[in-house]
């Protein structure tokens, strides 16, 4: 995610040194704005970054490509200047080359292509506080106070240094639109461009010459195995319901031929695989797991646990949270980001669990925990 983003920004660093000032655009004018709307993309992919690094999650979720609409909107505005003559466009390419700053205002499709320069930086923007507040939300000790560990942490260093690009380029954009008519290499706007320019080389540099930095974070702060969160179908949760509901449920034959080896597979899948952990788990996904009907799964732990699948499943994450907060992990994580973390869609529903299970809240468990260790027991 974090590689992907930094490609847009790579395009746009190749567009205009390589394209752009060196003239080249001229020669190929039909290149012009063919990278536009990839540029719309650095914000969201950045954004997916912190959201799965802090969860531990991969890959996108549902709605997520609604993220891509503001790119896929551009390219269709952008359809009839592709669609100009290439003696146009070669004239549009030559103004910009004279004038570089021409490239905020000539060359545009339906809507005009300033408005799209400064929707991407708000957009970039908007991006860059959201994930900013995911990180106190779900880390609040990073924006506390900065430590030594936090300077070796790939996240917050990400985060400042992304953080510190976005800024300057919204600067620059402001000094372009509503500053003074100053030349590109001069003033606050070289400054600006010369902050963000190596801010980039920075991260590129790390991505690829340190990746065990990049991809160690994970393995670092984060607990193992914290699968994507899965959305349960419609016409899935009746099917559910009738599979734990006894009941609902068809006649299942008593002798279940293999049980203990049917045990040993449910063991080590919660255990040692930890599908508890996938927020949107359910019996059919587990039968699936280990190659088991629903119901006769549904019978086997019915039998052996006493109880149903749910519960079974916050069972596993209860304790599975118990653990996390005897290594003191409210230290580092708000009790929304330990819900997450193990598998709970919801404070509300993690603190209902945790408190029938263990007969506390989760804040009052850490703290007896805390008690107790410095009471010398």
């Amino acid at each position: 995610m974090l590689g992907i983003s930094l490609l847009c920004y790579n395009i746009s660093l190749l567009v205009y040194f390589l394209w752009i000032d060196t003239g080249f655009i001229i020669d190929q004018p039909h290149l012009l704005r063919s990278l536009s709307p990839l540029i719309y993309l650095n914000g969201p992919f950045f954004y997916f970054y912190i959201r799965n690094s802090l969860s531990n999650r991969s890959g996108l979720k549902k709605y997520d490509y609604l993220h891509f609409l503001p790119a896929v909107l551009h390219l269709i505005d952008l359809i009839p200047f592709y669609l100009l003559p290439v003696a146009e466009k070669q004239v549009v390419a030559k103004m910009i080359f004279h004038n570089k700053d021409l490239l905020n205002y000539i060359g545009s499709g339906f809507t005009p292509i300033s408005f799209h320069y400064l929707f991407r930086l708000v957009l970039q923007l908007g991006y860059l506080m959201y994930s900013v507040y995911l990180v106190g939300k779900l880390q609040p000790q990073f924006l506390k106070s900065i430590h030594k560990t936090q300077l070796k942490n790939w996240l917050f260093i990400s985060l400042f240094v992304m953080g510190t690009i976005i800024i300057s380029n919204f600067c620059f954009m402001l000094f372009t639109y509503f500053g003074e008519n100053q030349d590109q290499y001069s003033g606050p706007k070289f400054i600006c461009s010369l902050i963000a320019f190596l801010g980039i080389l920075f991260l590129n540099a790390y991505i690829n010459f340190k990746p065990e930095l990049v991809h160690g974070y994970q393995m670092e702060v984060v607990p193992e195995s914290l699968s994507n969160e899965v959305q349960v179908a419609p016409e899935l949760q009746q099917q559910e319901r009738k599979i734990e509901n006894p009941q609902l449920q068809e006649p299942v034959e008593l002798e279940i031929k293999d049980a203990d080896g049917w045990i040993e597979k449910l063991r080590f899948a919660l255990e040692e695989e930890q599908v508890f952990l996938n927020k949107g788990i359910t019996i059919i996904d587990l039968a699936k797991n280990i190659a088991i009907p629903p119901k006769v799964l549904s019978v086997l732990i019915n039998r052996k646990f006493k109880t149903n699948f749910s519960e079974l499943i916050n069972n596993y994450r209860v304790d599975y949270a118990k653990e996390l907060l005897d290594q003191h992990i409210l230290d580092r994580y708000s009790i929304e980001g330990l819900a997450s973390m193990v598998g709970f869609n919801s404070r509300i529903t993690f603190f209902n669990a945790f408190k029938k299970k263990v007969g506390i809240s989760p804040k009052e468990y850490s703290k007896n925990q805390v008690t107790v260790i410095d009471s010398g027991f």
